[in-house]
């Protein structure tokens, strides 16, 4: 059995190729380990949604162009918060957008209420794409980059930037000659800071993250 292990180690020495570096075992459950949801969760809940909501507010006064953002920082902290904290940061990313659009006058109360299935893709589609594909949160591969990029930002703000919109012509506050303009402004004004932010904090803040016990395996523990 030793032989057979010192012929594997001569193998990659010799080829010189290091074995590729992927997300499965940052995700997987491993045998007697025990995942539970406890205090530290709600904590870091509380602090997302504090986070989101200065980041958030900051974003939709610094840019905005009618009822939504050129540059909206805050779409960072939805998808980030969603990979390491599971259901948590879905959670956060949800919520601290009503808020801050309340704070900024961004959008009316039922405007932003009506937002939340758009929201919760944003803060979820990433998380659930690093998990389904096994991609490491500390993006180490140009795989895990592009599963982010892809999924967690481009794809997350078609979705919320669609949904959105639409809510705005739905309620009036738009005419159907400025929706698509709208819509566009709105996923680019998200997916650029998405990217950006959000893959400078994966990248450096992950490592830390993944080795507390704030971190979510599944989507609540």
């Amino acid at each position: 059995m030793g032989s057979t292990e010192n012929i594997g180690n001569v193998e990659k020495e010799s080829t010189g190729k290091k074995p590729e570096v992927d997300g499965r075992e940052v995700w997987e459950v491993h045998e007697g380990e025990r995942r539970e949801s406890g205090p530290v969760h709600v904590i870091m809940t509380a602090l997302f949604i504090g986070i989101g909501i200065v980041v958030g507010t900051f974003g939709s006064l610094a840019v905005p162009i009618g009822f939504v953002s050129a540059f909206w920082p805050g779409q960072a902290v939805q998808a980030v918060g969603a990979v390491w904290f599971g259901g948590w940061g879905i959670i956060a990313g949800t919520i601290f957008p009503v808020i801050s659009n309340t704070i900024s006058g961004s959008a009316p109360l039922p405007v932003s209420l009506a937002y939340l299935p758009g929201n919760a893709v944003q803060a979820g589609l990433a998380a659930w794409a690093m998990k389904r594909f096994n991609a490491h949160p500390a993006l180490k591969t140009r795989r895990d980059w592009a599963i982010f990029i892809v999924f967690g930002v481009i794809a997350a703000n078609f979705v919320g930037s669609l949904w959105g919109s639409g809510i705005l012509l739905a309620f009036g506050l738009i005419t159907s000659q400025a929706w698509p303009v709208v819509w566009v402004g709105w996923w680019i004004g998200n997916t650029i800071p998405g990217i950006i932010f959000g893959g400078i904090l994966l990248k450096f803040v992950s490592p830390v993250i993944i080795d507390s016990k704030a971190f979510v395996k599944n989507w609540w523990a």
